[in-house]
């Protein structure tokens, strides 16, 4: 199990996890891989309960899918420990516990910001993003 097995593991409280359904997919070269998808009905709880149902509605039937390997692979370079990071801890988030959030930005050593929102924060609060984005553009374009 790659770090972010480990982590979730050490910070439980997401619901995403048991929100997924893996879709095989055969890979180049043989073998198969997973996409996960959230199973719609749990989409909007498990993935972005700040916002309207009427729009994670949509949101469930047009997601693109997360490779299953991702939980796996283990990272082989990390630009955080050589470039200056942001970071916004969604504090309702129930894809990434936020104590698992804040852990990963303090490692970081990230400018951060918290916010009362699910893991769909460009949707639930674009003006927060946006502003964390334009603050992280004004500090390293110096």
């Amino acid at each position: 199990m790659g770090a972010s097995g480990h982590l979730r593991d050490r910070f439980p409280g997401a619901t995403l996890p048991a929100a997924l359904d893996g879709v095989p997919y055969p890979l180049p070269g043989g073998g198969t891989g997973t996409d996960l998808y959230v199973q719609k009905d749990k989409f909007h709880d498990a993935f972005a309960a700040d916002v309207p149902k009427s729009v994670t509605d949509l949101m469930a039937v047009t997601q693109r899918p997360l490779a299953a390997s991702v939980f796996d692979e283990k990272t082989t370079k990390t630009a955080w420990k050589t470039i200056p990071s942001w970071d916004l801890v969604t504090t309702e988030d129930h894809a990434i516990a936020p104590d698992e959030q804040r852990l990963m930005a303090k490692r970081a050593h990230a400018h951060t910001i918290e916010v009362n929102s699910s893991h769909a924060v460009a949707i639930s609060h674009p003006g927060t993003v946006t502003r964390l984005i334009e603050r992280a553009a004004r500090a390293t374009s110096k």
